[in-house]
């Protein structure tokens, strides 16, 4: 009998199991005494058999955590083979599962992001996120994995959910950090990607080499040359420039000065956080201006109709408020256009690659450009408001409409009045800065003339 239960399981007959499971209500406990290399549950979650999976772990959910020959778990095998759907019933029987580890002492997660399973693996790490942070073999951490094996999404994902100056600066048995493995394979979307997130590139490994000095080894010298001058700029904010974490050392990650740290972590996540913003508003705004150029405020004619001395002549599609009010019609055309083309140059420029993160200055374009289009969506909304509104109903709202033009203006004058503070503190500092340091840089005779 239980060989018709395993091979049940590698159909994904449910009604078969069923049907077993009614002649002998304990096979699957025997399945779990006896002498078996895996479970029908490790078959089914691996083949991605949801519906047999569910049914076994609404009868015995105890079958999630049994390990294989291998010491795996349906877990481990449904997360190889991204099977979300099984991953996710599994870590609602039991979310303990995370941090079972196979022979390699690999858990699920781990398995997920060698297989680059990103969809897989963010549900495991939402569930558990502490299971990410196990180390493996030869003392690599799952971001080791992920460069190791080429999986940059994964890696994409991880810094992103769990990153931290610990975590990605963390070194494997032989001093590497996952900068020196992504020098070593040639990665270089993955090294500029880890440059660019913060992994500290003075570090060396224990050879004594940074990963810039294996980079020089094997890569061309114009694109050692690049990632050199991309390094050179992380490296001029840490404290030293020149420092670089010694192999023999006992310290295993580089530590900023206290506040700097969290002062680039900070600017790290607004600009993360505003890019979202941007391209979510920016697609609203495209989408209204896109809509309202099409079925402009007032609608279109239905008919044709030649005039009749008193009523200008229109074709069927016009727009009626383009025939019926064609100044204020060229008011709105332009205002929306403007709003158009303000939403598609942000989609634009945050879509086209460019290293925005590495150049704050892109971000403020496409922050005021998204301020344009806002502004002009306004517009847009007043002049529709005004036209099609009757005058006796217009007058009784005067009031209202000009309270909320003032509130309008007020909060525009003060955000761009904020801006321009927070501007005006920036260069001061940085002139500060430049006068404390060419006052530093004096020779002593020239302090004694």
């Amino acid at each position: 009998m239980e060989s018709e239960l395993y091979e049940a399981a590698m159909k994904g007959n449910v009604s078969s199991l069923l049907e077993l499971l009614r002649k002998d209500k304990l096979l699957l406990d025997r399945v779990m005494t006896g002498n078996h290399t895996e479970t029908p549950l490790h078959i089914a979650a691996m083949l991605g058999h949801l519906d047999f999976v569910e049914e076994v772990l609404a009868r015995k959910a105890e079958l999630a955590r049994e390990q294989d020959s291998q010491s795996l778990t349906p877990l481990h095998l449904a997360a190889a083979k991204g099977h979300l759907n099984i991953v996710a019933s599994l870590l609602r029987v039991s979310p303990e599962i995370c941090f079972v580890r196979d022979k390699y002492k690999r858990n699920p997660l781990h398995i997920a992001a060698v297989r680059g399973h990103v969809d897989v693996l963010e549900c495991l790490v939402q569930v558990r996120p502490d299971a990410a942070h196990s180390v493996v073999e030869h003392g690599q951490t799952i971001l080791h994995l992920c460069v190791k094996h080429n999986r940059l999404e994964a890696l994409k994902l991880l810094t992103n959910l769990l990153g931290n100056d610990q975590f990605i600066n963390s070194r494997d048995e032989d001093g590497n950090t996952i900068l020196h493995l992504a020098a070593i394979d040639r990665q270089t979307e993955t090294t500029m990607f880890l440059i660019n997130k913060g992994v500290n590139p003075n570090i060396t490994n224990f050879r004594g080499l940074t990963a810039l000095d294996l980079l020089e080894q094997g890569e061309s010298t114009r694109r050692a040359s690049e990632i050199k001058d991309s390094i050179h700029q992380i490296s001029e904010n840490l404290d030293p420039p020149e420092q670089k974490v010694s192999a023999n050392d006992t310290v295993t990650v580089f530590h900023p000065p206290i506040g700097e740290e969290d002062e680039r972590e900070r600017k790290r996540k607004w600009q993360d956080s505003m890019h979202e913003t941007l391209m979510v508003v920016a697609t609203l705004l495209a989408t209204m201006a896109f809509q309202l150029g099409n079925t402009p405020p007032g609608g279109i004619w239905q008919d044709d109709f030649p005039g009749d001395g008193k009523n200008a002549a229109h074709t069927a599609g016009e727009s009626i408020m383009a025939n019926k009010y064609f100044d204020q019609y060229k008011y709105f055309v332009t205002c929306n256009t403007i709003s158009f083309i303000a939403s598609l140059s942000v989609i634009m420029l945050l879509i086209s690659g460019l290293p925005l993160k590495r150049h704050p200055i892109l971000t403020w374009i496409a922050m005021l450009a998204m301020w344009v289009a806002i502004t002009f969506t306004a517009t847009t909304y007043a002049i529709s408001i005004i036209k099609f509104t009757p005058e006796s109903k217009l007058i009784s709202m005067n009031g209202t409409v000009g309270w909320a033009v003032l509130a309008w203006a007020a909060l525009m004058i003060l955000i761009f009045l904020c801006h321009v503070a927070r501007l005006i503190l920036k260069l001061v500092r940085k002139v500060q800065k430049l006068v404390l340091k060419a006052w530093k840089k004096r020779k002593p005779e020239d302090l004694i003339a």
